[in-house]
């Protein structure tokens, strides 16, 4: 233990002021939200030699102590003091001190880290250098960078063919894309979510969740109207030169005009000629999901895991996921709250 130091949630929030580079889902009005609406779940927070920031979250599974950072997003891991810290001594000692543990690195966090990747480099526009072992990853990202330097029209014309007619075709149906601006709207999205998750018979997040990035100045969701009717939703998170692609919903039914392609447009539209980086957020390698994301010609980058992992297998053939895609939306979004530790 001599080299992780236990910190008080002050001494985490004084030392994150000086940290290199963090996330929105680092921070401590987000894990407070977390820990205030999920009674179960507990954040520790550590300083590693001086060098790095640790913030995991404790629960039990069955009976069974699980950790993770962070839960509830697709990133997490430590967060950088200093340049050029040596990977393959925190990825030994961190597992040696928490057992099951599961750490996610966000792409940017690599970059201070002696890390190199095998199949996808790290990024090279966020500082620190690489050299050391190699290292895979099954989940990875796409960001569309350098939009100070692209225009709407260079941008448009990089997208594969098939996006840009998805595009096309969405701005001809003369769909009104806006601003989520009262509970009402949130309601309405938060259902057709829930309904998409009920589809693939997977635990939502609560309502609360959305709640609280809804009333974050550093969340937005825009929505996709057509006939007075809200067919689709993407909620985006802000932090440092990150635009996340965190959470996103649409109506089955209007699936053939392309809502969510014409929102995700609309927005990168607007940061043109803005120093921000898209990130169109995980998927697993080989995925529909990725091949959607691949789409918009952003730069893969892998997300590193460490620690226990899921068995994806027993997952997807639990019979309790198929009783789970039967029952009554209502009665989902109801229990969500209670079960979605199960998830994590």
């Amino acid at each position: 233990m001599d080299n992780f130091i236990k910190l008080s949630k002050t001494e985490y929030k004084n030392l994150f002021d000086k940290v290199l580079f963090k996330t929105f889902f680092h921070g401590i009005e987000w894990q407070d939200f977390l820990e205030k609406e999920f009674k179960w779940l507990k954040f520790e927070h550590y300083l590693y030699k001086d060098e790095l920031l640790l913030t995991f979250a404790r629960f039990k599974v069955l009976g069974k102590e699980k950790s993770i950072s962070l839960p509830f997003c697709e990133y997490g891991g430590p967060l950088p003091l200093k340049k050029n810290i040596n990977f393959q001594d925190f990825n030994k000692e961190v597992l040696e001190e928490f057992k099951n543990i599961k750490i996610k690195f966000h792409p940017a966090i690599l970059r201070f880290l002696k890390v190199e990747f095998s199949e996808v480099e790290p990024p090279k526009n966020i500082g620190g250098s690489t050299s050391v072992a190699s290292v895979a990853s099954a989940v990875s990202t796409h960001w569309i960078e350098n939009l100070n330097r692209t225009t709407e029209q260079d941008l448009f014309a990089s997208f594969r063919k098939t996006l840009r007619h998805s595009i096309r075709n969405a701005e001809e149906k003369k769909l009104e894309i806006k601003k989520c601006s009262n509970l009402k709207e949130l309601k309405q999205f938060y259902k057709l979510y829930s309904a998409n998750l009920k589809r693939k018979k997977t635990v939502p997040y609560p309502f609360s969740i959305f709640k609280f990035l809804f009333d974050s100045p550093d969340a937005e969701i825009l929505l996709a109207i057509y006939k007075n009717k809200i067919i689709a939703g993407d909620l985006f998170v802000h932090y440092d030169k990150f635009v996340h692609y965190f959470f996103s919903a649409s109506d089955y039914k209007y699936r053939n005009l392309g809502p969510s392609y014409l929102i995700l447009w609309k927005k990168l539209k607007s940061l043109c000629g803005q120093d921000k980086i898209f990130d169109l957020g995980a998927a697993p390698k080989n995925s529909e999901l990725e091949i959607f994301k691949k789409g918009w010609r952003g730069k893969e980058y892998p997300i590193l895991q460490i620690g226990i992992k899921r068995s994806e297998e027993s997952l997807r053939s639990s019979k309790l996921r198929n009783i789970w895609g039967l029952l009554p939306g209502f009665i989902i979004r109801k229990f969500s709250p209670f079960l979605i530790k199960y998830r994590l």
